[in-house]
C-alpha cells in the first residue's frame, strides 16, 4: 500500500493523497523512501525541496539572524514539491510551526505535492499544535512496517554482491530470517559476520555465520574481588559510639588531634 501510494503521487503529484505522511519507527526506510519519491517527483520539472526538520528550523533561524525571513519564505513558496522528513522534531518549535503552517496552506492551495515522515501518527505528536496536526491528518496517513524476511534477503543479497563482487543467496536468505527490528540492524549482522571471516582468512558462509551468530556467549570467569587491606583494628559496635568510658569527647590540646594537614 505505501508503495502503491508513493507511485500515484509520482505519477500525478497533487492529485491525489496530499498531503502523504509517513509514519515508523526508526531505520524502517521512511527517509529512503522519502528522498525516492523526491527523485521521481524532480523528474516533472521544477524545484522540489527535501529536507528534514532540524534543516528547516535551522534555515528559518539563519534567516531571522540575517532579517531575510521575506526571501527564504519566497524561495519556499516557488517549489513544485515539498517534503520534510521527521516532521515530528519541530515539536515545541513555536516560530517553525507557524511558519511551516502558513507554507502547508500556500502550497496545498496551489495543488502542489507535500509529504511528510513522522516517528508517530499526527494525531499522537506532542507539541506540535492542533491546527497542524489537523492538516498532516487531512491526506493520506500510513505506517511504513518494519522489513520483512524476503524485503531484508534482497538488501542483503545487493550489499554481498557490492562487498564481495557476488551474491550468496543462501547466506542472504540465512542472515534475513536472523532477528533485526530494522535493515541497518540486519547488515550489522552482515557487517560482523564478514569482520569474523576476514578474520579467519576464510570466506564468509552460511556456517561461519551460524558458527558467530549463534554461539553462546563465553562464560566471563567470576572475578575475584581483592579483600581490602585493614587497620587490624576491630571497630567498636554501635552502642560503642554511645559509652562515654570508650570514647574521648575532650582532649585538652588542640595541635594534638590534627593528623593530617588537607591542601
Amino acid at each position: 500500500m505505501v508503495l502503491e501510494a508513493v507511485r500515484a503521487i509520482a505519477a500525478e503529484p497533487g492529485e491525489r493523497y496530499n498531503p502523504l505522511v509517513l509514519v515508523g519507527g526508526a531505520a524502517v526506510g521512511k527517509t529512503h523512501l522519502l528522498h525516492g519519491l523526491g527523485h521521481a517527483l524532480a523528474e516533472h520539472g521544477g524545484p522540489v525541496a527535501c529536507l528534514s526538520a532540524p534543516e528547516f528550523t535551522g534555515e528559518l533561524i539563519e534567516a531571522i539572524d540575517r532579517d531575510a525571513v521575506a526571501a527564504w519564505r519566497a524561495r519556499y513558496r516557488r517549489v513544485t514539491a515539498f517534503l520534510l522528513d521527521d516532521v515530528h522534531l519541530i515539536a515545541g518549535k513555536d516560530r517553525t510551526q507557524e511558519e511551516l503552517f502558513v507554507l502547508f496552506n500556500v502550497l496545498i492551495e496551489s495543488g502542489r505535492q507535500l509529504a511528510f515522515t513522522s516517528a508517530a501518527p499526527p494525531a499522537g505528536l506532542t507539541g506540535v499544535e492542533a491546527r497542524l496536526r489537523s492538516r498532516l491528518e487531512g491526506g493520506l496517513v500510513i505506517e511504513l512496517p518494519p522489513p520483512d524476511d524476503p524485503v531484508r534477503e534482497r538488501v542483503l543479497a545487493r550489499d554481498l554482491e557490492a562487498k564481495l563482487g557476488a551474491a550468496d543467496p543462501e547466506l542472504a536468505s540465512y542472515l534475513a530470517t536472523r532477528p533485526a527490528d530494522s535493515i541497518r540492524a540486519a547488515q550489522a549482522l552482515l557487517q560482523h559476520v564478514l569482520e569474523a571471516a576476514t578474520a579467519r582468512s576464510v570466506p564468509p558462509s552460511v556456517g561461519l555465520a551460524r558458527e558467530v551468530l549463534e554461539a553462546p556467549a563465553a562464560t566471563a570467569p567470576a572475578t575475584r574481588r581483592p579483600a581490602g587491606r585493614s587497620s587490624g583494628i576491630v571497630p567498636a559496635g554501635a552502642a560503642a559510639t554511645r559509652s562515654r568510658e570508650k570514647m574521648v569527647w575532650e582532649w585538652p590540646v588542640q595541635g594534638d588531634r590534627v593528623i593530617e594537614e588537607w591542601r
